[in-house]
Parts: structure tokens; C-alpha cells; sequence
């Protein structure tokens, strides 16, 4: 039984790392909609996506036919350690025999998210697509 709830555990915490909450990808979305129309290098200039809490991982990089921004969502999961004892002994008064502790330790993951402005031929962006885990 304990092991149903273990996996239970890990496959919520998971799901939770992988989805990014709905109000801050609207937040984000609602940003980013007045830059349709603007130039690359006006985006690079005035895109400012760490006043909205995210953090960036490196400078945008611009091809002819894209202008890409990488956010970075660090994601702490937590993993539950069971550790078992084998006998009681005096330092383990009140512990039966075979009784069973959890201790934590956790895995730091990195999610990513590519905001990708499609450029037209003068480098004007004309739509905005998102790829990754984080997004």
C-alpha cells in the first residue's frame, strides 16, 4: 500500500512541475500580444520578462526568420526516503522492531520555455508560438 501512495505522490509531482499555472501564462500572453507588429530589434530592446517574475536564461537569439527568448522555470520535486531499521536498540526507544521512517531529499529540475517571435522579411514580428515544459 505504501507504495501506491508513493507513486501517486511522485506522478502528482510531476504533473505539477510540467504545468505552468493558467494565470501566468495569461499574464504572459497579455504581455507579450502588443509586440505583434514591432520590430526585432525594438522586442530585444523593450521586452522586459523579468519584471513578470521570469527568469531568462541567456540573451534572445534572432534568425532571419525568428526572434527566440528562453525563460528558465527551476522546479524543486521533492522525493520521500523510506528508511527502515532492522532491531530496536537503546537508541531507538520507542521505535518497533521494523519500523519505518521518511526523510526528503528533493531533485532540482530545470524547465525551459522558447517564446519565439516568427519574424516577416523585415524582421517585423508577426505571430508569437511557445515550445517547451515550462511554458
Amino acid at each position: 500500500m505504501r507504495n501506491y501512495k508513493f507513486y501517486i505522490l511522485s506522478i502528482a509531482l510531476v504533473l505539477q512541475g510540467c504545468v505552468t499555472p493558467g494565470w501566468r501564462s495569461v499574464q504572459l500572453q497579455d504581455y507579450l500580444q502588443p509586440y505583434i507588429g514591432q520590430s526585432a530589434d525594438n522586442i530585444q530592446q523593450n521586452l522586459n520578462l523579468k519584471s513578470l517574475g521570469f527568469q531568462t536564461l541567456k540573451q534572445p537569439t534572432q534568425t532571419d526568420q525568428q526572434l527566440v527568448f528562453t525563460v528558465l522555470r527551476p522546479i524543486n520535486i521533492p522525493v520521500p526516503i523510506v528508511q527502515t531499521y532492522a532491531g530496536a536498540g537503546p537508541t531507538m526507544i520507542g521505535t518497533r522492531l521494523g519500523a519505518t521512517t521518511t526523510s526528503q531529499q528533493s531533485y532540482d529540475v530545470n524547465f525551459y520555455c522558447h517564446i519565439i517571435f516568427e519574424l516577416d522579411q523585415q524582421q517585423i514580428a508577426r505571430s508569437i508560438r511557445y515550445e517547451g515544459k515550462a511554458c
